[in-house]
């Protein structure tokens, strides 16, 4: 009999184990993972779970040793008189705390059910390629040059999805400012902080601009590979490669370069002061660098054609089918923090029963 009263409250903490498995799902969200992976996110909280086993041992055998006696005249009536129900249900409520805790020890584990997704997606790899030079601040374009472009830019963002847009900078030198990537909100946000002065503005070095960019695509898997160029002049700098040796370049690439000449061609255009008139164009090398990289030239005298220029590019790309893999996360500790709470609640209703222990 006494060693049946010490199996008792661990075959109560196994069935309400059980029950919690049942009743939460968790066995179901298991079962549902054979396609996907179950980590702990924490796994160094599973060092408190040797904790929850200290408190069963106390809490079923320890403590009824060290609990307080009282004195009986007739413990021979008291012997022959056998333990009802509620003596052999007296360690549930020790047992429900017990799982409780250890629910509770599992939850701040943090398990997570993680699969990878594979998708079928549309898209083109685009590399923007804007020049940033003291011309660009040139005002035949509202505000000006610079700003002009940024505008159209950010409208062309708009019409983009599944696609990957990098942006590269350039003036006396070139930098990558933004590496290929699916987030078009970010790339909105680094076009509308460009400005001239984030590189030496006297120069222009389209080649060099060009080149970086087309070095950013060479990674890239996409069947489709284009870089747009937008420019207000000439090149005049060239630190690493000249425009020629950048058009090679795209050429065995395979990249489209699509040029857009910013404002008018004219020195002489309105709104151009005269420190700049002795800047000069070269619509030849843009319709160049288009014409044999398979992309087009397009010249944005003004707002309007500056928007036409892009809704023709946009028309003109193709897009090719790329496979992306997302990793898809659930959290499961609710799942096992909910059961606990319950059962907590549950040790509080039946401690206010007969199974109330004095003290």
């Amino acid at each position: 009999m006494r060693r049946l009263r010490w199996v008792v409250p661990w075959a109560t903490v196994v069935v309400a184990l059980l029950a919690v498995v049942v009743w939460s799902g968790v066995g179901g969200a298991l079962a549902g993972a054979r396609d996907a992976d179950v980590i702990l996110a924490r796994p160094r909280a599973l060092v408190l779970l040797p904790g929850c086993l200290l408190l069963a041992w106390v809490a079923f055998h320890l403590r009824g040793r060290r609990a307080p006696s009282l004195a009986f005249p007739r413990v021979a009536d008291a012997h022959r008189t056998r333990p009802g129900l509620v003596s052999w249900l007296a360690p549930v409520p020790h047992a429900l705390r017990v799982v409780a805790l250890g629910l509770v020890v599992l939850a701040l584990a943090r398990p997570q059910r993680v699969h990878h997704e594979v998708t079928e997606v549309e898209g083109i790899d685009i590399m923007l390629v804007l020049d940033i030079s003291q011309s660009m601040d040139a005002k035949d374009l509202a505000p000006d040059r610079l700003h002009a472009a940024q505008r159209t830019i950010r409208r062309f963002l708009e019409g983009r999805r599944g696609d990957r847009v990098g942006v590269t900078l350039f003036a006396r030198d070139a930098m990558i400012v933004c590496p290929l990537t699916l987030d078009l909100a970010a790339v909105d946000r680094i076009v509308a902080g460009i400005a001239i002065g984030d590189l030496p503005p006297r120069g222009t070095a389209i080649g060099d601009g060009l080149g970086l960019g087309l070095a950013a695509l060479r990674r890239s898997d996409a069947r489709s590979r284009v870089a747009i160029l937008l420019t207000d002049g000439d090149w005049n700098v060239q630190v690493l490669m000249n425009p020629v040796e950048a058009k090679r370049l795209a050429i065995e690439m395979g990249v489209r370069v699509f040029t857009v000449l910013v404002g008018s061609a004219s020195p002489l255009a309105a709104g151009v002061r005269p420190a700049q008139e002795a800047h000069s164009t070269n619509p030849a090398l843009l319709d160049e660098l288009a014409r044999e990289t398979g992309g087009r030239y397009f010249q944005a005298g003004d707002d309007a054609a500056l928007a036409r220029g892009f809704d023709e590019v946009r028309s003109t790309l193709e897009k090719s089918q790329r496979r992306e893999s997302a990793r898809i996360t659930a959290e499961l500790f609710p799942r096992l923090l909910h059961p606990a709470l319950f059962l907590v609640g549950l040790e509080l209703l039946l401690g206010m029963t007969r199974l109330r222990r004095f003290p």
